[in-house]
């Protein structure tokens, strides 16, 4: 009866201390999680203060160091000297702050749309330059569209630089955000709607550059700062429009 007895009280205390080391550990591991959301959401608010509120603290382009050449093609720190069209306003608008860029961003579309994040197809269109020569490819550098660092991938499509008119470009450029900054983006959004949103960022361009009678083999980067339709808005909108008969 004694062994019964101690064999059983055994029993007992062995499930009590599996109990109790179970619960110790769901405990350390919602801390844990605790721990990641918080630090998270400190990092996202770091990075929108650090966009948002001291823009001046990265390098400008002239002081920032750019190695003398990419991927084969030499390193030209030349200013890309906009055509401005004849009819162009003078207002001080954002269509105007956009027009004084190089490439401009047309409205987006989701294409596509996983548990990493959201892929978003954006039209390209390049203004007028006075420059001449052959575009063989842009890659995107620190791209940043409403406080969130983005990755744009390489356009790998050549084109000529249009000189009378600006162009648009015969494919889109895709533009990933992942799913942590995408959720992040949508919550801001809700709080503070916005129709557009900022970018920042720089653009490379690899290309063959007109130079007397010559062609210059050369990569040109560019600073970028314009805006980009808010796809949140444009996705809500047309939800609304939808005709139900076409949904279903």
């Amino acid at each position: 009866m004694r062994d019964n007895g101690r064999r059983s009280g055994k029993k007992i205390a062995g499930r009590s201390v599996r109990r109790s080391v179970a619960a110790s550990f769901i405990a350390v591991l919602c801390a844990l999680l605790l721990l990641i959301t918080q630090s998270f959401a400190q990092s996202e608010s770091k990075v929108r203060m650090t966009s948002k509120t001291y823009p001046s603290s990265s390098p400008s382009p002239a002081e920032r160091a750019y190695p003398k050449e990419i991927r084969g093609y030499k390193l030209a720190r030349a200013k890309v000297k906009i055509r401005k069209s004849a009819g162009a306003s003078k207002d001080g608008d954002e269509a105007d702050a956009d027009s004084d860029a190089l490439i401009q961003f047309g409205e987006p579309r989701i294409v596509r749309t996983t548990p990493l994040g959201i892929t978003l197809e954006v039209p390209v269109t390049v203004a007028a330059v006075k420059q001449g020569g052959r575009v063989d490819f842009l890659t995107f550098e620190d791209m940043v569209v409403n406080g969130m660092p983005v990755t744009i991938e390489d356009y790998m499509h050549s084109f000529e630089l249009p000189n009378k008119e600006p162009v648009s470009l015969p494919q889109p450029v895709r533009l990933f955000i992942s799913s942590p900054r995408a959720i992040a983006g949508a919550i801001s959004d809700w709080s503070n709607p916005q129709a557009t949103w900022p970018v920042t960022g720089r653009v490379y361009v690899f290309g063959h550059y007109k130079k007397f009678i010559f062609r210059a083999k050369r990569v040109v980067p560019v600073e970028l700062s314009l805006t980009l339709a808010n796809p949140l808005r444009n996705q809500k909108s047309d939800d609304k429009t939808t005709d139900p008969a076409i949904k279903q």
